[in-house]
């Protein structure tokens, strides 16, 4: 859709969370801002043009990088206390 996605490389995620039993639900909630689906330019409105086996592609996986407190070293799902 020649749209510059804002997000961070691969290599920061450390959480990776399949959400697929509420895309439904985040699908509802995203068709909730009328106005920025009608348009185009932001992601809702991207997301609605697109087919849904796509869509779903999209919004049944949520990416997290944490920060603070880093993952301990050799452990990235480790949090350092």
């Amino acid at each position: 859709m020649d749209k510059t996605v804002l997000a961070v490389p691969d290599a920061y995620v450390t959480a990776t969370v399949d959400v697929s039993p509420w895309a439904a639900l985040k699908w509802r909630a995203i068709l909730a801002h009328r106005s920025e689906v009608a348009r185009v330019g932001p992601l809702p409105g991207l997301l609605a043009c697109l087919p849904e086996a796509e869509r779903n592609k999209i919004i049944h996986t949520e990416f997290f990088t944490r920060l603070s407190p880093a993952p301990a070293p050799g452990d990235p799902h480790r949090l350092i206390a």
